[in-house]
């Protein structure tokens, strides 16, 4: 009881002196100058990027950085519920930015609430940001504020898991109306989307000792397993009323990419004990380097898309998250030391390929989707394709891959092409009031889009900070991400909940 009521109390401090978090974290000092000040820099950008939303669109979902406003087509609707400071508050923490960090948990603490969002919500956003962020909150500091908030959002969610008869989630949710409901179309269930909630709702469970939310996903990971899958690949759509293959598309890009991510991350962080998400990650990206692996005639690997079963040749920047799902998933294949290698090998390829993207563009940044085989020279391009394919919208998947890919190999060329980036974001997507997207990679001085998204916040600056850190911070053997870049902690113990206090046994498991 003294051990939970020490704990309890330890969170109760540091979640009031997040300026500790540098020392917490263990790297408080850095051997490597230069990267000392490459981490400094990034940290520099995420207060300004902070700052810019705080002063300009505070309680919105996320900013117009061209015009210091609130940009309001963000996934979360108009509503002020506070979408960047949900998924800034760990990059906060993590970076010791106590001030701004203090700012948004008092938000959070007083103002936070979805009860008057009479508007249907996506599900998976809801989750992966949302109860994502405040569970990394929770994991940080053991403050129960976060882990009370975290389960009320649960609950609005719950309409849409425990609506339909064929088990499958619909997509959307009315957090006022207590009312789930679909997005339009005939198949309105999509893979990634249905694939999105396990690893939150599995450590809320450990938390909360509220079985019923771990129950949810684990019967519907069941009824996925046992569904007849066309040459055991998945389909991208489903209906959740029949619970009904959709046609026949199969991609590790947008509509399917979390799907995968979660099987092998289930995996690890049940420190490995979950039999079934590794299997199953295993089966399907089996078949994925089967199908979808491809080679283009200037030796780039790429992950193509499948439409009924005829290759196309063209990767979206989303799937380069996969450079570093394959790298970490090489420790599926313990027992084999050759498919480990192949896949560690097949994850280098594919980050050698992102990087290929960005490295063709005058920008320096990548396009949202490159295609293959073309002719040479417009391999990893968007050439010749519309004009919303050329486009960067700040997104996280390939610096996510080279911090991966840094942790498991110290391959210099990754802290170097993360580097790359960050002069790139400088360069091209700074404005007076934040970052901003742009319409054209390909066009040095091309327009902005204006939208700087909580992602950038949550994902694609964490991660260029771990890439700079040392890695006693948040390591890859004690921690997983979230697919929104919120970090859970790997169970370690094989008991579901240590008191009635639900203090998790790894809590203090900080270098």
């Amino acid at each position: 009881m003294f051990l939970q009521l020490t704990l309890l109390l330890f969170g109760f401090l540091q979640v009031r002196c997040p300026a500790s978090a540098s020392n917490q974290f263990g790297f408080a000092g850095h051997a490597d100058a230069r990267v000392q000040s490459q981490r400094e820099k990034v940290k520099e950008m995420m207060k300004f990027a902070w700052n810019g939303y705080a002063q300009h669109a505070w309680e919105h979902n996320e900013l117009n950085s061209v015009l210091g406003a609130p940009h309001n087509g963000s996934i979360m609707g108009q509503h002020k519920i506070g979408l960047s400071i949900v998924d800034s508050l760990d990059t906060l923490y993590i970076m010791g930015l106590q001030e701004e960090y203090n700012r948004g948990y008092q938000w959070v603490r007083q103002n936070f609430s979805l009860d008057r969002v009479d508007e249907y919500l996506s599900v998976s956003g809801l989750n992966i940001h949302f109860v994502g962020g405040l569970l990394s909150m929770y994991a940080f500091t053991g403050d129960a504020l976060f882990q009370s908030k975290a389960e009320y959002v649960v609950k609005k969610l719950l309409p849409a898991i425990t609506s339909m008869d064929s088990g499958i989630p619909q997509a959307m949710v009315n957090p006022k109306r207590g009312v789930a409901g679909p997005r339009p179309g005939a198949y309105e269930a999509i893979l990634s989307e249905i694939g999105s909630l396990h690893l939150e709702f599995s450590y809320i469970t450990e938390i909360t000792g509220h079985l019923q939310y771990r129950n949810y996903v684990h019967q519907l990971r069941d009824k996925l397993e046992n569904m007849l899958k066309p040459r055991s690949l998945y389909p991208v759509y489903l209906n959740p009323r029949t619970a009904a293959w959709g046609p026949y598309k199969m991609t590790m890009g947008t509509m399917g990419d979390i799907f995968y991510e979660y099987l092998l991350k289930n995996w690890l962080r049940s420190g490995k004990a979950n039999k079934q998400s590794r299997d199953l990650y295993q089966t399907a990206v089996g078949r994925i380097l089967v199908y979808q692996l491809g080679l283009s005639s200037a030796g780039l690997t790429y992950l193509g898309e499948l439409a009924n079963f005829h290759v196309i040749r063209r990767m979206e920047h989303r799937t380069c998250f996969a450079g570093g799902l394959f790298a970490l998933g090489a420790s599926a294949y313990f027992n084999d030391s050759v498919l480990a290698a192949r896949h560690l090998q097949v994850g280098k390829e594919l980050a050698h390929t992102c990087h290929e993207s960005y490295r063709r563009t005058p920008t320096g940044l990548g396009p949202k989707s490159f295609q293959f085989d073309s002719t040479p020279e417009e391999d990893a391009t968007a050439t010749g394709q519309a004009s919303d394919q050329k486009a960067f919208r700040l997104r996280p998947e390939v610096v996510e891959t080279y911090f991966i890919l840094w942790r498991l190999t110290q391959d210099q060329k990754y802290r170097d092409w993360g580097w790359e980036v960050v002069e790139a974001l400088e360069r091209h997507c700074r404005t007076k009031f934040g970052y901003s997207g742009l319409e054209n990679v390909y066009l040095q001085d091309g327009a902005m889009d204006g939208v700087q998204p909580s992602y950038f916040l949550a994902e694609t600056l964490k991660y260029l900070y771990l890439l700079f850190s040392n890695d006693t911070l948040l390591p890859l053997d004690k921690w997983v991400f979230n697919t929104g870049g919120h970090p859970l902690p790997i169970q370690y113990v094989n008991k579901m909940f240590r008191s009635k206090q639900n203090v998790p046994e790894y809590h203090l498991e900080f270098p």
